[in-house]
């Protein structure tokens, strides 16, 4: 099976572009603040679950 993002709803790929830029402004915008990994990953799964909201609409 291809992941294929031209099949996918809006939706979806508002999920994906909102956690591209948002994982991107994190690192990239200087806040003084640190981040690490975990900021990272619990993004990820913020995004994950909005994901699997969106199989249920």
């Amino acid at each position: 099976m291809k992941f294929d993002l031209l099949r996918l709803n809006r939706w979806r790929k508002l999920i994906i572009v909102a956690f591209v830029a948002s994982l991107g402004l994190m690192y990239l915008v200087p806040t003084g603040y640190h981040f690490h990994v975990g900021h990272a990953v619990r993004l990820f799964v913020g995004a994950f679950v909005f994901w699997v909201v969106v199989d249920r609409l």
